[in-house]
């Protein structure tokens, strides 16, 4: 044990301490020789009690200080709950902004995809207007060409069937020429024999005969060419 001397009101008192506490207790022994001192000279006031009360004084000080001591530290306990709780907000609310980022990236992302999907789209309609219209043209083209394929038509009937009444008309020409040929020819056979029957000669022209049957060969002719043009048509 180590023991240091300490002056209160002008006396000597020796007290024992640990080592390394000298300077410690020099200090309080100085604290309490001033709170005597500041007693003042007391008429009916003892050393003890000067003593006594700069002791007491010196407590109350102490329990003070320690009362501010312990509301500070409430304090500061409360401030730095407040801040931790602070601090965790913050986290939080830095954690939901990267969130929130994250968040925004994947909607500008998906925007991006509806509005490429969007002009994809648009280009599709687009082509199947092209398309559609196209086709519109092509069956007004297909119309018009049935159409004129049905006037042509019409028309190569009409023409067949004023051919055809050619051709009867024909037929019967050359049925009416067949027959006048055979009435003449009999009618010169029969000229022929009565005039053999009276002993009269009748000269006959060689050349009617072949006449006749090429003018018959002829109407045949022409009767065959308006059947095969018929035909083709």
């Amino acid at each position: 044990m180590s023991e240091v001397s300490l002056r209160i009101s002008g006396k000597e008192y020796t007290v024992a301490c640990a080592p390394g506490e000298e300077s410690h207790v020099a200090k309080l022994g100085q604290a309490i020789d001033a709170k005597v001192q500041s007693l003042g000279d007391g008429v009916n006031t003892s050393e003890v009690q000067k003593i006594l009360f700069g002791a007491l004084f010196l407590a109350d000080e102490l329990h003070e200080l320690k009362k501010t001591s312990a509301a500070e530290r409430e304090t500061f306990i409360a401030e730095k709950a407040s801040a931790e709780n602070e601090l965790r907000a913050a986290k939080v609310a830095i954690g939901q902004r990267d969130v929130m980022a994250s968040k925004i990236t994947d909607l500008e992302s998906e925007l991006e995809g509806l509005q490429s999907a969007h002009q994809k789209h648009s280009a599709d309609v687009d082509n199947m207007r092209k398309e559609l219209e196209e086709r519109r043209t092509e069956a007004e083209d297909l119309q018009n060409a049935q159409q004129a394929a049905e006037a042509k038509a019409a028309e190569l009937e009409r023409e067949r069937d004023n051919l055809v009444k050619q051709i009867t008309s024909k037929d019967t020409l050359l049925e009416n020429a067949n027959r006048m040929i055979d009435e003449t020819n009999a009618k010169l056979v029969a000229s022929q024999d009565a005039a053999d029957t009276k002993g009269v000669s009748m000269p006959i022209d060689p050349e009617l005969a072949p006449a006749l049957e090429r003018f018959a060969e002829l109407l045949e002719t022409c009767a065959d060419k308006l059947e095969a043009q018929a035909a083709s048509s």
